[in-house]
């Protein structure tokens, strides 16, 4: 008897199983049989989710709920779903899909189907009090800044950006500190502080940094509808939102910022072939191209040449080499390089044209010019470099741009200060090379003809002060130069791997400086050989 209640379990298992089978593949039909889609949709989550003044459920997620079933040419249910409860909601069977500012994490993945292409992105931003306004992320840094416990972006951005968080047992209790500026803004989700800036209380406080940590949102379906009939249809339609500018319309509808995200989904799902196909098409196989997927979840076996390899590189060490993997990415990187190299070049041969044209009209003992370019390089080398940059391009700069609507290039004054405070230093060093020769040859002045025989005499210290000028370059970042420095710190700011590209950043330098370092002694041992031979 025993034997028997056995068998009739596994018979009853395997037909269950074989029914939810069936019912997972065919779930995009029986919506059509039922005439009715049943979507999960927050209520809470303004301007995404909430409730209007006679407690109807509206927002942009619930008019894409609408769209979705107006394609299907069924009914639309909704169902009230929290973020603790909706994908155990579909997962269990009570809807048929999820649209509730769901992230697209491997997390989810594992429980739930993420729908691609993505239809929106969510970051971490500041909500600060009108009075205050911030340009960018790092002007943060040793700033008091409100949080809420438990946040998953917390020790992320506090060490990215060296933030000092005080933390809140929740987004009310920081939002009120920020109000009795206990702290200059709450860092917290964009979405969510796009809500709170659409309320009375709110109203006038601003969010006016770029947001960051960006995770796409996806609606979901059930795991065992990857790559079904339900999955297709919905990844055709938000690829059609995205090309028709729906998405785009409802969040000006929404009172929602322009997105970045929606703006460049915009271009890529727009884009088309020679052919004038679409170039996010599907393929043979139902798939998507790589560059039209959510990049955080394409392997290196779906890619080849560079991007294979640091994507291998990446899942088997963690390192996440972006710069050398990613086209654009590597693309500002090496651009970022070849603009370091232009100004160590400019700055070392702007020093040394400098520092010469300064040495010989100051040795000249011409009465007014001799004593003014003393002064002036006097002035040179007791004056920081960057107060020069500063002066020159926010102070001079300023009034140009005003009364003759000039606008100074940052390359050109980096170049311009780094060589007038390196050149003072390299005058100096040849005066006292002349006072020197003067006391062996009576009557020694630095002329052209002569200066190939003090620079010979000199090479050390000016080696040395154009190795410093090299490194002095990085400067450069401070006025929006796109070197290096620049990029590098662009590339931390999305990705994070603070180790791993300041690590790259130094070595590439030491490898500079290595570099100038071995040209200059090249040049001045042929220096010496020609002085010698000549002299």
């Amino acid at each position: 008897m025993s034997r028997a209640k056995f068998l009739l379990a596994v018979l009853s298992a395997l037909l269950l199983a074989s029914g939810a089978d069936a019912f997972a593949a065919g779930r995009i039909d029986m919506i059509r049989k039922r005439g009715e889609i049943v979507v999960g949709v927050k209520v809470d989550y303004p301007p995404f989710g909430m409730l209007d003044q006679a407690g109807v459920p509206i927002g942009f997620e619930h008019d894409l709920a609408a769209d979705l079933a107006r394609r299907l040419g069924v009914r639309l249910r909704k169902v009230a779903v929290t973020g603790a409860n909706r994908l155990q909601e579909l997962d269990e069977g009570r809807v048929d899909i999820v649209i509730a500012t769901t992230g697209d994490t491997a997390e989810r993945r594992k429980i739930a189907t993420m729908v691609e292409p993505s239809y929106y992105s969510s970051g971490v931003t500041l909500m600060t009090r009108p009075e205050i306004s911030f340009a960018r992320w790092s002007d943060l840094r040793g700033q008091q800044v409100c949080a809420t416990q438990g946040s998953y972006f917390n020790r992320t951005m506090s060490e990215r950006h060296l933030l000092t968080l005080q933390m809140y047992g929740n987004g009310r209790d920081a939002k009120l500190a920020v109000r009795d500026k206990r702290c200059v803004g709450w860092l917290f989700d964009n979405t969510a502080i796009v809500g709170d800036l659409h309320s009375a209380e709110w109203r006038d406080y601003r969010a006016s940094l770029a947001p960051q940590l960006i995770t796409p949102w996806s609606i979901a379906v059930t795991a065992s509808e990857n790559g079904g009939g339900l999955d297709r249809f919905i990844g055709d339609s938000v690829a059609a939102w995205h090309r028709e500018g729906f998405l785009i319309g409802l969040e000006q509808k929404w009172g929602l910022s322009p997105s970045r995200f929606l703006t460049d989904a915009s271009q890529r799902w727009n884009a088309r072939d020679a052919g004038g196909q679409f170039i996010c098409r599907r393929d043979a196989g139902g798939q998507w191209p790589v560059a039209c997927r959510n990049p955080i979840f394409v392997t290196s076996s779906e890619v080849s040449g560079l991007r294979k390899i640091g994507l291998y590189v990446k899942e088997r060490s963690g390192i996440n080499l972006t710069f050398i993997y990613d086209d654009y990415e590597r693309s500002q990187f090496l651009q970022g390089a070849l603009t370091t190299l232009a100004l160590t070049l400019s700055c070392v041969l702007g020093s040394l044209a400098v520092g010469i044209a300064f040495a010989v009209i100051a040795d000249a003992e011409i009465a007014v010019a001799s004593r003014a370019v003393q002064l002036g390089a006097l002035i040179g080398r007791m004056t920081p470099p960057l107060l020069q940059i500063y002066v020159l391009f926010f102070g001079i700069g300023s009034v140009a741009a005003a009364l003759w609507d000039v606008r100074l290039s940052p390359f050109a004054v980096v170049v311009a200060c780094l060589s007038y405070a390196t050149g003072s230093s390299v005058m100096n060093v040849m005066m006292n090379a002349a006072e020197a020769r003067r006391k062996e040859l009576a009557g020694f002045r630095l002329r052209p003809a002569t200066v190939p025989a003090v620079m010979v005499l000199t090479s050390a210290a000016v080696s040395a002060a154009l190795v410093n000028v090299s490194k002095a370059t990085m400067m450069a970042s401070a006025i929006s130069v796109p070197d290096l420095l620049s990029v590098s710190t662009s590339i931390i700011a999305e990705h994070g791997e603070v180790g791993v590209v300041m690590n790259t950043l130094m070595l590439l330098f030491l490898i500079l400086s290595f570099s100038v370092i071995r040209l200059f002694r090249l040049a001045g041992r042929k220096g010496a050989q020609w002085v010698s031979a000549r002299y």
